[in-house]
């Protein structure tokens, strides 16, 4: 009896031990959770005024779940609503790990072979896109998730044959979504919403535009805080037109740690390396401790293997790691231009002993003294003008020589002519010519803004001395042609009668066209709005965008019947009337 009751105080102070422990360990991790959660709501705001960024969502998983998650700042600086839980962000190159997610479903069900060429999934055996070089018909689903395709970032020209090294390219990505489609009869948005964005419960997720993003959608920003309009969609793009929220993703970075969807065999496949990064496109030399996993990025380190992607559409960024050993991570998700700038600083506070990948793609941050001096150069220029900006330049070049050189005197004069300050970006190509005399780029540069500036002759002529340097550059010699059609109009002005514009008026899809004074005007849904200049009886210049034309079509009836835009750069698109 004696030996029973002391058996059962044994027991009873060993379960009571058991459950103060158990207490105080679930108040020691819950403490350390708020402690994360109150570093991050004070430092994250911090960061975002360091680097001028207007709004970032932010989720953070711990043990394959979502821990926290917050949003800071504003959708936008022209109407300050504040971004909320909810709030929609371009999700850019973070597209294409969803696009994997996607295709490996396939795998499983052996409806996709990684090895087999993509092209024999299409009807004719031919992806069109491509099908000027025969040698796209060696690429495969293991070769665009890998990043090996030969393919460059965007464009049809491989740069080599698929297969002998690494060089990231999100046309790549675009065929593989194409080659989804075709395997399962449905638009890559159907497929995605019926495999992965019902079945996780991303109810925020799309490929494409839809009304809640536009109720709810954040605004990118360029580096100076300037509005851009959100982008209106309406083709999913596997490499990089997906919207989401960062709770919506973290979702998804669970479904990964989790095996959710996928076998964890598969998903093992996904996150371990496949190949080892290059330091360029441009090189065949490898960079130390990156590599490419089936969609993601893999870096190995003392604290386990890491899966990770970053996105970049200019002026929307994102950025997201994930341990999968402590099945901890992040993604973040920021409206502006100098997103990726604080990607390192919140990696360190989420995840301290962390490995940066992203040291291997060069982003500056938000810290950098050069960094800082550039943007001064350029705030100089848009805030106080031309003598100004040149003297804040001429002081920079004295403190980073390197801000004297050809790159980046030809990077700011384009930045400053995309930001309406063509004067500014013509002052700067001069300087940078006086320099760097056998500069194409710059004169290249030079003669486009004077495109612009509706100074044709003065376009020509930079034009000839660009491939004077660099003979045959084709686009160098199409913007020649153009400003040789767009002076010989000056001169000869092509008259259109009141009957003859009329037939033109429209709406074409996203494009609108409308007379207003005896003149043709065109605007592209919420941007600017442009004079038409006719070049021919169905082609016509924008008064002010040189680089771009529209050219009407007509059908056999004489009717017209759709819009197809030109660009100086080669590619062409088209909407149709009354689409």
């Amino acid at each position: 009896m004696t030996l029973h009751k002391t058996t059962t105080s044994i027991l009873f102070y060993f379960c009571l031990f058991f459950l103060i422990f158990a207490f105080f360990t679930s108040c020691t991790k819950q403490s350390e959770e708020e402690i994360l959660a109150s570093t991050l709501e004070r430092e994250i705001p911090r960061l975002m005024e360091a680097a001028n960024i207007p709004g970032l969502s932010i989720a953070v998983v711990h043990d394959g779940k979502i821990a926290w998650n917050k949003a800071f700042g504003v959708k936008s600086r022209q109407t300050n609503e504040p971004v909320n839980d909810n709030t929609i962000f371009e999700a850019a190159s973070l597209t294409k790990t969803v696009t994997a997610y996607a295709a490996m479903r396939l795998v499983e069900r052996g409806e996709l072979e990684l090895d087999k060429p993509l092209h024999e999934y299409f009807p004719d055996k031919e992806y069109k896109k491509l099908s000027g070089d025969e040698r796209y018909k060696k690429i495969t689903a293991r070769l665009v998730l890998t990043h090996t395709t030969g393919l460059p970032n965007w464009g049809v020209r491989l740069m080599r044959d698929p297969g002998l090294q690494y060089a990231y390219s999100g046309e790549g990505f675009l065929y593989l979504g194409r080659t989804i489609e075709e395997i399962s009869g449905m638009t890559l948005q159907e497929f995605a919403q019926k495999e992965i964005f019902d079945p996780l419960g991303m109810s925020h997720t799309s490929y494409v535009w839809n009304e809640t993003y536009a109720a709810n959608g954040a605004c990118g920003h360029d580096s100076h805080g300037s509005v851009h309009d959100l982008r209106k969609g309406t083709d999913p793009n596997g490499g990089a037109s997906l919207l989401t929220t960062a709770s919506d993703y973290a979702t998804f970075i669970c479904a990964v740690l989790n095996a959710k969807g996928l076998t964890q065999k598969t998903i093992d496949q996904m996150i371990s390396r496949h190949v080892q990064v290059t330091k360029n496109r441009n090189t065949a030399e490898l960079f130390d401790n990156v590599y490419w996993g089936l969609g993601w990025g893999i870096q190995p380190g003392d604290t386990g293997y890491a899966f990770w992607h970053w996105g970049d559409n200019g002026d929307l960024r994102a950025y997201t790691v994930t341990y999968k050993n402590s099945r901890e991570g992040f993604v973040y998700f920021a409206n502006s231009n100098n997103g990726l700038a604080i990607a390192e600083a919140v990696s360190a506070l989420i995840v301290p002993d962390h490995q940066y990948a992203l040291d291997w793609l060069e982003y500056e941050k938000y810290d950098d003294p050069k960094r800082q001096t550039r943007l001064a150069v350029e705030t100089a220029f848009i805030d106080e003008g031309t003598e100004a900006g040149m003297k804040k330049l001429r002081e920079a070049k004295e403190i980073f020589p390197e801000l004297a050189e050809e790159e980046y005197l030809t990077g700011l004069a384009e930045y400053l002519g995309e930001s309406g300050k063509q004067k500014d970006a013509v002052a700067v190509f001069e300087y940078c010519l006086k320099t760097f005399p056998k500069s194409a780029d710059a004169y290249l540069g030079l003669g486009l803004t004077h495109m612009d500036l509706g100074q044709n002759q003065k376009a020509i002529e930079s034009f000839e001395s660009a491939l004077n340097i660099r003979k045959g550059h084709r686009l160098t010699t199409r913007a020649l042609q153009w400003a040789k059609e767009a002076l010989k109009v000056e001169k000869n002005p092509v008259a259109l009668s009141a009957a003859e514009m009329e037939k033109f008026v429209s709406d074409y899809g996203p494009r609108h066209i409308f007379l207003r004074d005896g003149s043709l005007y065109y605007r592209r849904e919420d941007r600017p709005e442009y004079r038409l200049i006719p070049l021919t009886k169905d082609t016509f210049a924008l008064d002010g965008n040189a680089q771009f034309r529209l050219k009407f079509v007509a059908d056999e009836t004489g009717l017209i019947n759709k819009i197809v835009g030109l660009y100086i750069q080669g590619n062409t698109d088209e909407s149709l009337r009354g689409e």
